[in-house]
């Protein structure tokens, strides 16, 4: 996972929380997303975190959610600017 995805969640999540948020957006895989590309895989783990602010629960939720639309998130994160 990238760096600064790694980054954010140290930032907003305690350090018990991390490693389940961790596990929650590598679920998420280029099958998900579309052409496979690894930028909108990554734009796609940051909308979720930017979405969530710092709720493990919501996490959850919206990793479901970009599983099976992932371009709802997208969009969802762009409306927050």
């Amino acid at each position: 996972m990238d760096q600064s995805i790694i980054d954010i969640i140290n930032q907003d999540f305690s350090p018990e929380e991390a490693a389940l948020v961790i596990n929650e957006l590598s679920s998420i895989k280029l099958d998900h997303v579309m052409a496979q590309s690894k930028s909108q895989l990554k734009y796609t783990r940051l909308s979720v975190l930017q979405l969530a602010k710092g709720d493990l629960e919501e996490v959850i939720d919206l990793t479901k959610k970009a599983k099976s639309d992932f371009r709802d998130i997208l969009y969802w994160a762009s409306l927050q600017g």
